[in-house]
């Protein structure tokens, strides 16, 4: 028997076989959760006999009640911005909006975005490895198809400010690994729960679609992966005022976030830079410590300025809110939290499986993306010309 658990009636926990928007959409099994929504596993009835690839499968993102309101409110845009980009995603890396709809639940409405189904996340591809890290070809392929489509977004005017490894999905799930995966693992009960007028619940554990790539994939085959970076539930419009004051997931924030000033899709290029860098070394590149947020932030921006050896210009901090929390009249930081200088390129030599050539230019693209001062970052465009992306489609891997 499933053990007894105390839910977060903010979510919907719906049941396999669950029909949604008058019986179109059949749940199937959950694949994924986060802070403000669920995602399942669908079959579309109306696409199922259909000669569309997918054969009616399809991931139904549901959201919270509270990311409902806050969608409703305008706090939360995510559904604009999908509809916003819908007539490019397909060819840029990005989710592709299928279809939208508000369903009721036993506590509340939630909201409902069907988009195209997607495989594994990067980041959980890359703990499979030995030594938590891919080979470079590998993150080549990953980074390019990330940067390709932070530059359609950027261009849209939309940033999407919470870069991540978990964000980044293999892009696209063959209906018979489908199949096969369902029948080989069909939807476990992890624990249940009764409401107050009686009726209990089950609750699944989610699974992603693992598929047949693996941390160790040949040259060729990682060529032929594409690699979706999703979850827009963050994003804001670029030139408009931010819908929240905090972006980016901790040790991914840029340093101008941490002090409130210019907010841009400059910060998106600065989590490209953190994200390469631990897909090819397999650990963080920044990883602060702190007994509150403060702490963490003060930690962050010393880490911050021992690796790049910069400072913030005159101009970032005169637009900051709160540089006078971190840093004195000089632009240091107050107190003794004053770390050894080191690089990023000394930081990847010592990892110790990586070789001196790759460190060499993989050390140049994520400096270039680690500018503590925003405006000398390059554009995503600008970085899709760099000659360490170019590695992606190189028929000699260097491991």
């Amino acid at each position: 028997m499933a053990p007894a658990i105390t839910p977060d009636l903010n979510f919907y926990y719906p049941q396999p076989g669950t029909k949604l928007k008058g019986g179109r959409y059949v749940l199937l099994r959950p694949l994924g959760s986060g802070v403000y929504s669920t995602t399942w596993l669908v079959l579309d009835s109306q696409e199922r006999d259909s000669d569309a690839p997918n054969q009616g499968y399809a991931a139904v993102k549901v959201l919270t009640r509270m990311a409902t309101d806050a969608h409703k409110s305008g706090t939360m845009n995510e559904l604009d911005f999908l509809k916003y980009i819908a007539h490019i995603a397909s060819r840029s890396n990005l989710p592709v909006l299928l279809d939208d709809f508000e369903m009721i639940g036993p506590t509340g409405s939630h909201l409902c975005f069907v988009v195209t189904l997607m495989g594994l996340d990067v980041t959980s591809l890359r703990r499979s490895s030995p030594n938590n890290a891919l080979r470079p070809y590998i993150v080549k392929k990953i980074i390019s198809d990330v940067v390709e489509s932070l530059s359609v977004l950027h261009e849209s005017g939309i940033i999407h400010t919470d870069v991540k490894g978990n964000h980044v999905l293999f892009g696209g799930v063959h209906p018979d690994e489908i199949r096969e995966e369902l029948e080989n693992h069909p939807p476990e009960v992890i624990g249940q729960f009764e409401l107050s007028d009686g009726t209990k619940h089950y609750v699944f554990a989610a699974r992603p679609f693992i598929g047949p790539a693996r941390w160790n994939m040949l040259h060729l085959q990682s060529e032929a992966q594409a690699y979706q970076l999703i979850d827009l539930g963050h994003a804001q419009w670029a030139g408009q005022q931010p819908t929240v004051t905090t972006f980016g997931s901790g040790a991914l924030r840029a340093p101008e976030s941490v002090v409130g000033s210019d907010f841009g899709p400059h910060i998106d290029i600065w989590a490209v830079g953190c994200l390469t860098y631990e897909l090819l070394a397999g650990e963080s590149l920044f990883n602060p410590v702190g007994k509150d947020d403060r702490e963490m932030e003060v930690e962050l921006l010393s880490q911050i300025f021992a690796l790049t050896g910069e400072r913030y210009s005159e101009l970032t901090l005169s637009r900051a809110q709160w540089s006078d929390d971190f840093l004195d009249k000089e632009g240091n930081l107050k107190g003794e939290n004053v770390l050894n200088p080191t690089s990023v390129e000394a930081r990847l030599s010592s990892r110790g499986f990586i070789s001196e050539a790759e460190v060499t230019l993989a050390a140049n693209f994520i400096g270039q993306c680690l500018k503590v001062e925003p405006a000398n970052r390059p554009s995503a465009e600008d970085l899709l010309g760099h000659t360490w992306l170019y590695g992606a489609w190189c028929c000699n891997p260097d491991h």
